[in-house]
């Protein structure tokens, strides 16, 4: 069967500031351990069969840290119409999350074990496995060697930490309300405000031309809108 450990640290405050005003915010300090993939069928995907406690290391999903922050901003009741009209009844809804990368293993990519299985890993030869950390040289190909023929590595899985994300959004609301009759809500969504670059991870097969590039990304910024009528 396979072993999966969990240890987690979670802070969180939520807080109303003052009348329009809210925040909520937490922060997650973890470590996830486990065997490879496992299934109720095949338990787990153990790269060398005779050193099965060489795979049980870090998850692939392990994130060191997640920091959440949240904020609702209403604005005022204006007494004057005028100004009630125009800016009254908004709503700013801002969402911040930050987290740091998840992990990846550097593999051969190809069968140097002369068993047939598969996820064999590479020898790491250097103490430090990262280059300058541009998306075209963010773990150093020089810091990493095939296994001799016919034998495995001693190369732990998920080793590699990936490049961090920050998801920035912000989504505006407000509802025109009518003595009678229906109520409209117009509804503004923003995904990654900033048109933050999340880098996705880098190749990791030993034998790919692109090997520790980075040749992806998240979504660049993204806007909808939205009319939502209730009667």
């Amino acid at each position: 069967t396979g072993r999966s450990i969990y240890h987690g640290l979670l802070l969180s405050a939520q807080r109303r500031l003052k009348g329009n005003l809210s925040v909520l915010t937490n922060w997650t300090l973890s470590r996830c351990l486990s065997d490879p993939a496992t299934t109720e069928i095949t338990g787990p995907t153990i790269v060398n069969p005779n050193n099965p406690d060489l795979d049980y290391y870090y998850c692939s999903s392990d994130r060191r840290q997640v920091l959440n922050v949240s904020l609702v901003i209403r604005t005022p009741d204006f007494s004057n119409d005028t100004l009630r009209a125009a800016f009254g009844g908004w709503q700013f809804s801002p969402l911040v999350r930050w987290q740091s990368g998840n992990r990846s293993s550097v593999t051969t990519g190809v069968d140097s074990a002369l068993t047939g299985m598969g996820g064999q890993r590479a020898v790491q030869i250097l103490d430090d496995p990262y280059g300058d950390g541009t998306v075209n040289n963010y773990l150093n190909r020089a810091a990493f060697a095939s296994p001799t023929t016919g034998t495995y590595s001693d190369l732990k899985p998920f080793t590699i930490v990936n490049p961090s994300r920050l998801q920035n959004d912000l989504a505006v609301t407000r509802t025109f309300r009518t003595s009678a009759g229906p109520s409209v809500q117009f509804r503004w969504e923003i995904f990654n405000v900033i048109n933050k670059v999340n880098y996705n991870a880098p190749t990791t097969a030993l034998n790919s031309a692109n090997f520790g590039r980075i040749l992806g990304a998240g979504d660049p910024r993204i806007m909808q809108f939205a009319l939502k009528v209730d009667f």
